[in-house]
């Protein structure tokens, strides 16, 4: 006798709840030891589809049974929760190599077993299947358990509780759902359905994998899209990928009955991208008048909002696209299933790869979007069942010209982050601040992030944004710049006479350059994104050239893996990140990260921390000095900008005649930081906390804290 259909529902429904919870909770891992949040998107897509088809592929021709053979997999997979994690951060560390090539092997220890395993379990199941249809249902169901695991994780254990726990939860629904399947009975006999009869088809398995290669090329041009709109939080990720999984799910389930050829819905795909790529036009102003409607409570809703009316369309035509080529291919449940789901994961493998490794580099964000609908309409043509669909492919190829063209200033300014500030948010107030008083210099969309690098055409300003936020600059930020790299040479050199420094973030360079004009013999710069790089040139009067002089050496690199791999200690590190909001630079605001720094100063040594007042709550500011304080007692705190920024100095002593005398020493510090919890890898909560305060004006907050301490 067959399963109950609502039973089915309801577990791949869990399983893939517990699935995008994990794909989630490991991608933060392959940031936390590869540096970047750009690069562990990218590996974990390509890894984790890759293996997911693969899975898709041999597990129908390995494994016999359904149900029971389905619970096993996923008891299997919780498993590997509690041991490959483990296994990861055990490896990392020792692992040498370049970010890239580093976060890949760590992604392939970390999700080929799971991914292979996770891909395995619909073909089985489409054998406990009456028709092909009903296989779509649980495709579509299986999607909408992945939207609730992402939001439920990503918004409300993970900022509640801490890591670690948020992965053993993962791992016990899907201990559940594996415990559940193995108590139910497979049906008596499996069914071996086709839909079609005949030679087998390549057609369903060539659409099937470009529909998977074209929707993941726009889900990474989404995703940065999107850190350009609200800022490259953990919860604008979250976002894509909710509103990405939430389309796919509607388009198979809709079109789960459906007996047409797929190349329908592929046409509808190619025009649904380019409706996308327009809409990036208006987005900025979209994000305006949701400020203008809701405020700070209607911002993220309000981009969810947004993103489902213009991304949401291009993740249903590709569900759809999956379910029309599942109602075409032949073969046995199981094969064909799996033939069918092997093929789309292979195209988003390479599609998520493509894209995010050399789609944004080499054509832009604009470029790797239009790419996949120029794509989608050549295969759709190529492969029309007759003339009607042939037209359609062709107009939707003829389409790419009424595109508006990709406008970076809109985005290099971060029109759609910056929305708050505007006392004016009209669509002509936006356009103003977008294309007036300045000019753009550089813009590329690199492999971890968006630099842009602007001039002001009045003052000179020249300033560097890394995804819309302004980094560095000429103008008020050289005071924090140039006191990042003075006061800890001139701190070092009390006990160290030719000290060498790290730097740690290049930006602008200026720090770098302050270190070696006050005394540093040699500096070497750790810097993950290599468009930041060639951005610093545009600041070679500023920087005295610091690419240029032989004391400089600039290493692409992640600074925890870099730290790590050293068997040397400096007399001087200065980390100076961006903030500590942004996943992926949050590594470089725990207890963890402090601790490597210290391992690697040098007796005597002098370690600089850059720390934001600005839009950050008040208890984080408390959390991180008290954290910093719990590696580095013997501190000092600098007000090199007050009200916007300070500096964090750990050192033996402090010499007379700075270039700035501290505000907090020691017992001051202790007493700013009386209240916040420590930020750790494990519970990194001012990474979930600080993002909603990107809107609040804290700086005078934070520096009334400060004052308050030195007066005590």
């Amino acid at each position: 006798m067959p399963v109950e259909p609502r039973l089915l529902k309801l577990l791949v429904f869990g399983s893939g709840a517990a699935a995008l919870a994990m794909e989630t909770l490991w991608m933060r891992r392959l940031s936390l030891v590869g540096g970047s949040t750009g690069l562990a998107t990218t590996a974990t897509l390509s890894v984790y589809m890759g293996a997911l088809g693969l899975g898709a592929w041999l597990g129908p021709r390995w494994l016999r049974g359904t149900v029971r053979t389905y619970g096993a997999l996923e008891s299997a997979t919780a498993a590997w929760v509690l041991l490959g994690t483990p296994l990861v951060m055990f490896v990392a560390p020792s692992l040498p190599g370049p970010p890239i090539a580093r976060v890949a092997i760590l992604a392939t220890l970390l999700l080929a077993l799971p991914g292979v395993m996770h891909g395995a379990t619909l073909p089985l199941l489409a054998r406990a299947c009456t028709d092909r249809a009903q296989v779509t249902a649980l495709y579509a169901w299986n999607t909408a358990g992945a939207v609730a695991g992402t939001i439920c994780w990503t918004f409300f254990i993970l900022p509640a509780t801490t890591v670690r726990v948020a992965e053993w939860t993962a791992a016990l629904l899907a201990l559940i759902i594996g415990v559940t399947a193995r108590s139910t009975p497979d049906p008596q006999s499996e069914v071996s359905w086709s839909a079609r009869t005949g030679p087998w088809s390549w057609q369903p398995m060539v659409i099937a994998f470009a529909s998977g290669f074209i929707a993941l090329a726009v889900e990474v041009s989404g995703a940065r899209v999107t850190a350009l709109l609200v800022g490259g939080s953990v919860y604008a990720f979250a976002l894509v990928l909710a509103v990405f999984l939430s389309g796919i799910a509607a388009g198979s389930h809709f079109a789960r009955n459906r007996t047409g050829s797929p190349v329908a819905p592929l046409v509808l795909l190619a025009l649904t991208v380019l409706a996308f790529c327009s809409a990036w036009r208006v987005l900025p102003h979209g994000m305006a008048l949701v400020w203008s409607i809701g405020g700070e409570s209607l911002w993220l809703p309000g981009a969810a909002l947004l993103l489902l009316c213009s991304l949401g369309p291009v993740a249903a035509a590709s569900g759809a696209t999956f379910a029309a080529c599942l109602q075409q291919a032949n073969g046995e449940a199981g094969h064909a299933t799996g033939i069918v789901l092997a093929s789309n994961t292979v195209g988003s493998v390479l599609g998520a790869g493509l894209a995010g490794l050399v789609g944004l580099p080499q054509l832009g964000v604009w470029g790797t979007a239009v790419s996949a609908s120029v794509l989608a309409s050549i295969v759709g043509f190529t492969l029309a069942p007759n003339h009607r669909w042939r037209l359609a492919a062709g107009g939707a190829l003829l389409g790419v010209g009424l595109v508006p063209a990709w406008d970076p200033a809109l985005y290099a300014v971060g029109a759609g982050l910056r929305v708050s500030e505007f006392a004016d948010r009209s669509p002509e107030a936006i356009e103003r601040f977008a294309h007036q008083g300045w000019d753009l210099l550089e813009y590329t969309d690199g492999v971890t992030t968006t630099v842009a690098v602007g001039r002001s055409t009045t003052t000179g300003n020249i300033w560097l944004s890394l995804n819309g936020k302004v980094d560095a600059s000429t103008g008020r930020d050289m005071a924090t710049q140039e006191l990042s790299g003075i006061l800890p040479v001139q701190v070092a050199r009390n006990h160290h006479a030719a000290p060498e420094a790290v730097v740690i973030g290049l930006a602008s360079g200026v720090t770098a350059s302050r270190a070696l004009a006050t005394g540093a013999t040699a500096v070497t710069v750790l810097e993950i994104e290599p468009a930041v790089v060639r951005a610093s040139e545009a600041f070679s009067d500023a920087n005295l050239d610091l690419l240029n002089d032989s004391r400089a050496r600039v290493e692409v690199v992640d600074a925890r893996a870099w730290l790590a791999s050293q068997n040397r200690n400096y007399p001087i590190i200065i980390s100076e990140p961006s903030n500590p909001w942004l996943t992926g630079v949050s590594n470089l605001f725990t207890r963890e990260y402090w601790q490597l720094t210290r391992t690697r100063l040098a007796d005597d040594g002098v370690f600089c921390q850059w720390i934001q007042l600005y839009a950050l709550p008040p208890a984080a500011f408390q959390g991180l000095v008290r954290t910093f304080l719990s590696v580095y007692p013997n501190a000092w705190l600098f007000e090199s900008i007050p009200g916007a920024d300070a500096l964090l100095i750990a050192a033996p002593s402090l010499p007379e005649g700075l270039a700035l005398e501290p505000t907090l020493g020691p017992d001051g510090l202790i007493r700013l930081a009386s209240m916040g919890p420590l930020v750790t890898d494990n519970h990194p909560w001012v990474e979930f906390s600080a993002p909603f305060w990107l809107h609040r004006t804290t700086g005078e907050t934070n520096r009334a804290l400060i004052q308050a301490a030195q007066r005590r």
